[in-house]
């Protein structure tokens, strides 16, 4: 293959790749793969700079907007453009010298740099005019992206209008990254085993398809968050560093990228790289590397930009977790919704610290859709402690051995006749033993009941046993203390102990018994807006669909789930054993009249002497609310152990902040 032929099939391939990922939402390589193709096309059009033409992905932006899309356009102010990737530290030190040689500095002269986790998701820019948001568009091309004004309206921690008095900018672009939180994916992927808004396949994949949804009611649902990182067009205001810049965006409103460092050198910005790699899995969003810009803005003019990328910041990007093995078997298992899923069963390889066995498959439309057969040489990647995934299979090397996999007719566990609704199927029996262990094990989690020392391996051998045949058997286990015992591992202090752990939670607050109780759509933060709304189970159970859609957030689906979960004589058995055992959810009634009533409390950094989920909940038993994100509602901010932006968000705003010791006064106090 000459020059010339390997450009032309390097570029389709980005070519493909980049029109999946900004134009339609998803992608069928991983960014390994991609940055692989970007690298090899970068080099051979260095070696044939002859070949080099505008229309090349090295000398753009994104992707061409697609004709006759869902969605206008309009240009942005300022090109958006892109930041080069670098893969290894002598790259990173060859930027740094480049630097140095432009701005005519001697090489010993260390130059300040702002390092920040370069985070996995969806660009987008954002117009506000005297303040208010006027328009949000994609990066698209890099010249004009599509109008997503009204999804991007949806996510919560976008501010509509800046915070604080002003003066505001006249006009102003603000940049940054639409992403989605490991927990908040979790979540989503959890309920999707009954949802119908289709397959989560990872974080970044979901993001950019929800952001081009038709229905913004369905992208209010997904956990969505904005994090901005600079800014384009300006009238009005000016700045003098990039640091100065992320302290006013975040006056202005905007969570701003965490953890973030300015420092001297690129020594250091080496070593923040490394430091933040380790700690990746620790952080709340998906990142793939750092981000690295000369902090003065005099310096970033003076040393400009090429066609596609500033000379004055780099992305430097973390060691991909892939590791390549073969699929054995493809399994069925049952989850505790009774959606029965394909997962992968894999040669032990090890990847980023782990070995790994099995890998998920999400359903079986995907699986066939994917192709994915038993026998089958695949790609996995593992990203913090998600279940891995198959992002790629090698068909090229497929043997004579490889077996199609097909959904099972009957129940893996059970052995009942399943069913298929849309793009999953379903065992229908909640009886059957591996809905009753998940169901069990969700009841007893932290955000749930909160049942200390039952965990998935105690449920199962109380499943097995035929201890526990029933959500309502848990509360009736004071009474099985010679069963129990018989066990293995069990003694008088852990059975004494479980049981004092079962009676303290005899009486949750209502949103925690409606998360426990396992509602099909309903999740944690749900569960506290339907508590929040009606005040009791009696209220919330007599309930229409047209009632339960009056509280923000539920939609058709949701208030559907819940009245068909109500209506149910299996689930209105349950309910009545469970108030039989001496279950009995709090109103929410005498706690909103707490002493905390009609404080809004926000926590950032760590506690050392409580956890977050425990510190939200002794204030909200006190009769306050919480939330996630600063805004207009927030009363309090709690800043513990290496606070973050929303300190200084704020300190912007003239909140009452409350270190740990003030915040054990007020527990103490209240």
């Amino acid at each position: 293959m000459t020059a010339r032929d390997e450009i032309r099939r390097l570029r389709e391939q980005i070519r493909v790749a980049d029109d999946q990922y900004y134009n339609r939402g998803h992608s069928d390589i991983s960014d390994a793969a991609y940055d692989e193709l970007f690298v090899a096309l970068r080099q051979l059009e260095a070696e044939n700079a002859d070949l080099v033409t505008p229309d090349s992905p090295t000398q753009r932006v994104g992707a061409p907007l697609p004709k006759g899309g869902s969605f206008a356009t309009a240009a942005h102010l300022a090109p958006m453009g892109s930041i080069e990737s670098l893969m290894s530290a002598d790259d990173v030190r060859d930027f740094d010298d480049r630097v140095h040689r432009l701005l005519d500095l001697p090489a010993d002269t260390p130059i300040v740099w702002i390092c920040e986790p370069k985070l996995d998701g969806t660009s987008a820019n954002l117009l506000y005019e005297n303040g208010e948001l006027v328009r949000g568009l994609s990066r698209g091309d890099g010249e004009q992206g599509e109008d997503l004004t009204t999804n991007l309206r949806t996510i919560r921690n976008l501010p509509l209008t800046l915070h604080g008095r002003g003066p505001f900018p006249a006009r102003i672009e603000i940049r940054g990254e639409v992403i989605m939180s490991r927990r908040g994916f979790l979540a989503l992927q959890e309920r999707e085993e009954t949802s119908s808004e289709g397959t989560f396949r990872n974080a970044r994949n979901t993001v950019a398809g929800t952001l081009k949804l038709l229905d913004p009611r369905i992208v209010k649902r997904r956990p969505l968050d904005f994090i901005a990182f600079a800014i384009g067009h300006v009238e009005g205001a000016s700045f003098a560093t990039h640091h100065a810049l992320r302290q006013q965006l975040a006056r202005w409103g905007f969570q701003v990228a965490e953890p973030a460092d300015r420092v001297e050198g690129i020594d250091r910005v080496l070593a923040f790289r490394d430091d933040l790699e380790r700690r990746r899995d620790d952080l709340p969003y998906e990142l793939d590397g750092v981000v690295a810009k000369v902090d003065d803005f005099e310096l970033q003019q003076r040393l400009g930009r090429t066609s596609r990328t500033p000379r004055w910041a780099l992305a430097y990007k973390f060691a991909p977790r892939l590791a390549t093995t073969r699929v054995v078997r493809i399994d069925a298992q049952v989850g505790r919704t009774g959606a029965v899923t394909p997962v992968a069963n894999l040669e032990p390889v090890e990847l980023a610290g782990v070995t790994v066995r099995n890998a998920s498959l999400h359903n079986w439309a995907l699986l066939a859709e994917r192709d994915v057969r038993e026998g089958d040489v695949v790609e996995i990647q593992r990203a913090g402690d998600v279940i891995p995934e198959i992002v790629r299979v090698f068909a090229d090397r497929r043997g004579a051995d490889s077996r199609p996999a097909t959904p099972p007719t009957q129940c893996p566990v059970c052995g009942s006749a399943l069913h298929t609704e849309g793009k999953f199927v379903y065992c229908n029996d909640v009886d059957c033993p591996a809905q009753l262990v998940g169901r069990v094990v969700h009841l007893a989690g932290r955000r749930a009941f909160d049942i200390e020392g039952l965990g998935p391996k105690q449920v199962e051998q109380l499943a097995q046993a035929r201890i526990v045949k029933s959500l309502e058997d848990v509360f009736r286990l004071a009474t099985k203390r010679d069963a129990v015992l018989q066990l293995e591992r069990w003694g008088d202090r852990s059975f004494q102990n479980l049981v004092e752990q079962i009676d303290r939670a005899r009486t949750p607050t209502l949103a925690r018994f409606l998360h426990g109780i396992g509602i099909r759509h309903v999740g944690e933060t749900t569960a506290k807006d339907l508590a929040a709304h009606f005040g009791s189970l009696d209220r919330l159970r007599s309930a229409t669909s047209e009632q339960l859609m009056e509280v923000d957030g539920v939609g058709e689906e949701v208030a559907a789930a819940v009245v068909e979960f109500f209506a149910s004589p299996r689930n209105q058995a349950t309910l009545e054993a469970l108030t039989a055992a001496g279950v009995a959810p709090q109103s929410t009634s005498g706690v909103t009249a707490g002493p905390l009533a009609g404080r809004v409390f926000v926590f950032t950094g760590g506690l050392s002497t409580m956890s977050r989920d425990d510190a939200k909940a002794r204030v909200e038993a006190l009769g306050a609310r919480t939330a996630g994100s600063i805004g207009k509602k927030v009363t309090d901010v709690v800043a513990g152990a290496d606070a973050g932006s929303k300190l200084e968000k704020a300190r912007g705003l003239g909140l009452r902040i409350l270190d740990e010791t003030e915040f054990a006064e007020l527990l103490a106090s209240s």
